[in-house]
Parts: structure tokens; sequence; C-alpha cells
């Protein structure tokens, strides 16, 4: 699965976060799926369990990859994976959720601050953090 051409560099590889995820504390890796179809990925990172970097959320539950592929994008997985993020913070009693976006003009910001999110100011590891209070 991959995102559209144009959408090259806004999301890392499915594989590169597969591996990244068994050497990062915390982080929980789930597929997304319409029945038996794979249509993306989603993966999350809770701080409690994890090394928090100067000034991240201790609070926050960090929506650290979502990716839907480019065929399926456009019908509603990415709302329905951020519904579940949601659910997953208030599961683990979290009052936020926090995540990062390519600061690039084809990014998905408008799709995040659609649905709630709002930019913190803060740049992190080069992209714009941006949070939802639940």
């Amino acid at each position: 699965m991959k995102t559209g051409a144009d959408q090259d560099g806004l999301v890392a590889p499915n594989p590169v976060t597969l591996a990244q995820a068994a050497y990062e504390p915390g982080s929980h890796v789930w597929g997304l799926y319409d029945g038996d179809t794979p249509v993306g990925l989603m993966a999350m990172i809770h701080p409690h369990h994890g090394k928090l970097d100067e000034g991240d959320d201790p609070d926050g539950a960090y929506l650290w990859r979502l990716m839907v592929a480019a065929e399926h994008q456009g019908k509603g997985y990415g709302r329905l994976a951020i519904e579940e993020c949601k659910a997953q913070a208030r599961e683990w009693s979290l009052p936020r959720l926090v995540s990062s976006v390519v600061d690039a003009p084809n990014s998905n910001m408008g799709f995040y601050e659609r649905l709630g999110f709002r930019q913190t100011g803060r740049i992190v590891d080069g992209e714009l953090e941006i949070v939802m209070d639940l």
C-alpha cells in the first residue's frame, strides 16, 4: 500500500514504520481494514511508556503515523482512524491527541484541522505539531 505520488515525503512507508516500531518504546501499530481489504496503517505512542523529549506533552497520546492508501483516500477511512485514535487515547486515560504534519503545500494539515486539531506553534523533527483536546 502506498500514498499518492504527490504525497511522497509526507509519511514514512509502512515497512519503515513497522521496523521503527520495534525500537520505539510505547509504540502500537494497527492495520486499517475494511472487512478483509487493507486500506492503511496507524501507529501511536503512549507517552508514559517511552522516552519523552523536551517539550513533549506527557499527557498526550501521540499519533505517530497515519497512512491511507491512495486508492482508499477520500472514503472516510482517515476520519475513522482519528476516531479510533481518540478512543485509544481515552482508553489510556489521556486527555489529548498529539501529532505532527510535514510543512508542505500538499500536506494534510487541512484534514487534521477540519477534524479539530490545532497547531501549537512548536516544530518537532521538522514538522508542525498539532493537538486535539478530547
